[in-house]
């Protein structure tokens, strides 16, 4: 069974957010275990969740985004600084 499945992302680092479609190919192995095969513009390619990396900023801090929440409810924009403060501390082990 084949079907479309449309992932959205949001960097945490830039905020910037953008949207993938994939086709997803569900089979199963023969030995009680599940096949998932996923192929993006005809390639076959790794899943949507592994090495994510931002096309803006090229940073790994990207979050997947759920089905359906960017149409119910935008994401709050925050301000730059308040991003630094949070990350500077993370790396300071105090937040």
């Amino acid at each position: 069974m084949i079907s479309n499945e449309t992932w959205k992302y949001e960097c945490l680092g830039c905020l910037h957010e953008w949207q993938e479609e994939f086709e997803v190919g569900r089979s199963s192995d023969g030995h009680g275990g599940a096949v998932v095969l996923y192929s993006r513009l005809g390639q076959r390619c790794i899943s949507p969740w592994a090495e994510l990396f931002c096309p803006s900023c090229g940073g790994y801090d990207v979050k997947i985004l759920p089905t359906g929440w960017a149409e119910a409810r935008p994401l709050p924009r925050q301000r730059y600084a308040e991003l630094e403060m949070i990350f500077r501390l993370r790396r300071l082990h105090a937040y």
